[in-house]
């Protein structure tokens, strides 16, 4: 998921666009101060472990079944 600008206003967050996230999606909301660089995703999620990082995933893909399409035969390569 990536995340877009937004403005708070009148008590009410605004994006700056559509983002197509689905309903109940958990947001985390950081004011940037003016003149500073706004905080990117990595930034925020450098000491999260492997196990933080599947169980913040855990779920995203909702009701949706989640199947591995065929892959078919291996390519046949020349020997070297």
């Amino acid at each position: 998921m990536v995340g877009v600008p937004a403005t708070y206003r009148s008590g009410k967050v605004e994006l700056s666009g559509p983002v197509g996230w689905p309903d109940g999606t958990q947001l985390e909301v950081v004011p940037i101060q003016p003149g500073a660089a706004a905080p990117s995703v990595t930034d925020n999620r450098q000491t999260e472990s492997y196990r933080e990082f599947i169980e913040r995933l855990a779920g995203s893909f909702g009701d949706e079944p989640f199947e591995r399409p065929p892959q078919g035969d291996n390519e046949k390569r020349e020997e070297w």
